[in-house]
């Protein structure tokens, strides 16, 4: 399935749109898919994505400081960290994902039916323009390389945060918050590829070309 029986004025717009849609509400978009990201205040909200994105900012420009600007596949070397591709066929379902870390091998996995979907939607349905293929690879080793990065530093931000809340409104405890792994994953992939809109949008891509997002939803409603 292409994903091309889309109307070819109304997927660009939509891509457009979603091109211009801030970073700050695509990363309210990554938080909210997240069960306990929905419970979040406006200010939480603020807070978890300020925090996620200068933690991944952070670092970087610490590995760049480290190894200077290599490739994803040469950063993923230098860090000792092995990168195979699942071909084109074989991957199992559920599979809406571009890559996947094994911290236990410390393995990035490269889905290559996914990579291969995304590219297609874009290049049939002539987007190439907006958003370019080529960045696929790259995105999504960036992206994993972050994950490989949290699983090794002690008390990261976006591993560590951390939700004071209330059992049936009486006991206090502690939840973990997974979107801030997420958007901190996010924001290190767009700065370390030098993207100039945020890579989310290849997930929507997917979506369509896989009829599980209708083209009027394009846009996250943030």
């Amino acid at each position: 399935m292409s994903g091309a029986n889309h109307d070819p004025e109304l997927l660009r717009r939509a891509a457009q749109a979603a091109l211009d849609l801030s970073e700050c509400d695509w990363y309210r978009y990554l938080l909210r898919k997240n069960v306990s990201g929905r419970s979040l205040s406006d200010a939480e909200e603020r807070a978890v994505i300020d925090g996620a994105t200068r933690t991944a900012a952070a670092l970087a420009r610490q590995v760049t400081a480290t190894y200077g600007r290599l490739s994803p596949p040469e950063l993923a070397a230098a860090l000792g960290l092995k990168v195979a591709e699942r071909p084109a066929g074989e991957s199992p379902e559920p599979y809406l994902y571009l890559a996947l870390y094994e911290p236990a091998a410390r393995a990035i996995i490269l889905n290559e039916d996914v990579m291969l979907r995304v590219r297609r939607f874009i290049e049939v349905n002539g987007l190439t323009d907006l958003t370019h293929p080529e960045d696929i690879p790259a995105v999504a080793l960036f992206h994993e390389i972050f994950h490989a990065l949290e699983e090794e530093t002690p008390d990261i931000y976006t591993r560590s945060r951390m939700l004071n809340r209330k059992a049936l409104g009486l006991f206090p405890y502690r939840r973990g918050l997974d979107g801030a792994s997420e958007v901190g994953a996010v924001h290190f992939s767009r700065e370390m590829a030098g993207l100039a809109y945020c890579p989310c949008i290849f997930e929507r891509y997917l979506l369509l070309a896989l009829g599980q997002l209708s083209i009027d939803l394009f846009v996250p409603n943030v």
